[in-house]
């Protein structure tokens, strides 16, 4: 099947190229542009640094802060719970990259990291706050009950799955002596971090340029502008945002709902940026995919019920 789509695709996409060039250009620039002024700084220092945690196995000394709060109510181990933290602060798709790296070392059980990869790849908070809040969604300051509903979902959707996975939990003081087995750190460890850093950032990047490409050739089709921002929205969280939350025709509420909804699900683009960083491993990018949608269904139903955040603008 795959075979066949791509014979029937290589022609358009070549007919394309050479008849769109503008178009073409105008979308690679966008996406570099987004690539390497928010991209790149914002991942890669994490990137580097999480491969030097977890190949020395000093995340685990971060585990002490949080681990026994988060492993009870997830009923996951202390290793887990630093995929959990890096899922939850730092953006897509570094929670993935965490739990991919933690399978790899032999840290957790590809088991309980298909169970994290399910609600531990999340937008950043910095992100949501600053760029979808304020900036996009026009919120005069934080509006903290819609972002206390934006992540509380993905912790419940962690917590309701949990029973339909069976993985053994150590005991703490296994995990403890675990501690004890540190790596040494050295250059030739160092640089391999950093090239698989690099290695990774350069692929998002790919990714990022061309399904911004795609989603300005989307707009060579005659559909109305609300279609473009959602099909935008289906394809990659920036530009489906931008293209959202500019649609006059929709109330504020509604605006709110699919801008939240969009950057819940992160779009395609993630899911292959997703699918990238789980090479090498037996996790599946289908089991994110799947805690995506029911989060950006259930937040997108949820901001349109009278008790919910008041919208910019709107009246709730």
């Amino acid at each position: 099947m795959k075979k066949i789509l791509f014979i029937l695709a290589a022609p358009v996409i070549l007919i394309l190229l050479i008849t769109q060039p503008a178009v073409i250009a105008s979308g690679c620039s966008m996406g570099l542009t987004l690539w390497y002024h928010a991209v790149l700084p914002s991942l890669l220092p994490f990137m580097i640094f999480s491969g030097l945690l977890v190949r020395t196995g000093m995340f685990r000394y971060l585990n002490r802060f949080y681990a026994p709060f988060l492993g009870r109510i997830l009923r996951i181990s202390e290793d887990g719970c630093y995929a959990v933290l890096f899922g939850f602060i730092c953006g897509f798709p570094m929670g993935a990259k965490v739990i991919a790296d933690l399978v790899r070392e032999k840290h957790i059980s590809s088991e309980e990291g298909s169970y994290l990869l399910g609600f531990c790849n999340n937008v950043s908070p910095a992100f949501f706050l600053n760029y979808v809040c304020l900036l996009k969604l026009g919120y005069a300051s934080v509006p903290w009950k819609l972002v206390l509903l934006f992540y509380l979902l993905p912790a419940a959707y962690g917590i309701v799955t949990r029973p339909f996975y069976h993985f053994p939990v150590p005991d703490r003081s296994v995990c403890r002596k675990k501690q004890t087995s540190l790596h040494r750190m050295d250059f030739p460890m160092l640089d391999a971090c950093i090239m698989d850093g690099f290695t990774t950032i350069t692929r998002l990047g790919g990714y990022i340029m061309l399904f911004t490409i795609l989603v300005q050739l989307l707009k060579l089709l005659p559909l109305s502008e609300t279609a473009l921002a959602l099909l935008g929205g289906m394809l990659e969280i920036s530009c489906g945002i931008d293209q959202i939350t500019a649609l006059s025709s929709l109330s504020a509420v509604y605006r709110t709902a699919l801008t939240c909804a969009c950057a819940s699900f992160g779009g395609l683009c993630i899911l292959a940026q997703t699918r990238s960083v789980l090479e090498g491993t037996p996790l599946r990018a289908g089991t994110w995919l799947c805690g995506r949608i029911f989060t950006a269904l259930l937040i997108f139903l949820l901001l349109q019920l009278p008790i919910a955040v008041r919208a910019p603008g709107g009246c709730w």
